[in-house]
């Protein structure tokens, strides 16, 4: 378990070279810094608890020894899957073309008013125009075009 907290101490340090990730595939998750670091603390974690919970000593380091590389083997593959996930919440102006949206300040004939939507997880509060005439808050509308920050807008 010390072991374990080591190699966890010195994967933190951005300048110590131990921050494998086992990219190359299965046999070099061996190799890497989290497979270990899990590795070793859940083997000593689990022998622990059961010294402590068993008195009997005959398997205990065969079975946290077992656990030890389950639970490593897993949280490397774990970290790999995580680690190849692409996040973009970054919201664009083609992203918010389609969309419905909630006007929340009235839109006049020749007046800009505000619109609501939710693209992407977040709120996005735009001014906007209306290409036929007046539209009353709290009308749904749906976003045609997009000119710089200022939406243009037609009644659903």
């Amino acid at each position: 378990m010390v072991s374990g907290g080591i190699l966890i101490t010195l994967s933190l340090t951005s300048d110590s070279g131990f921050d494998s990730d086992g990219a190359g595939g299965q046999l070099t998750l061996l190799f890497s810094t989290p497979f270990w670091s899990f590795s070793l603390c859940s083997f000593g974690l689990f022998g622990l608890l059961a010294t402590l919970l068993a008195p009997s000593q005959s398997h205990i380091a065969v079975v946290a020894g077992f656990a030890g590389l389950v639970m490593g083997w897993g949280a490397a593959q774990l970290l790999r899957l995580i680690g190849k996930r692409n996040v973009d919440s970054l919201v664009r102006a083609e992203d918010l073309i389609g969309h419905e949206a909630r006007v929340t300040l009235a839109i006049g004939a020749d007046a800009r008013g505000f619109v609501e939507l939710n693209v992407k997880g977040s709120l996005i509060r735009r001014p906007a125009r209306s290409c036929q005439g007046a539209i009353p808050q709290g009308t749904q509308v749906v976003v045609l075009t997009c000119e710089g920050h200022t939406l243009t807008v037609e009644q659903l």
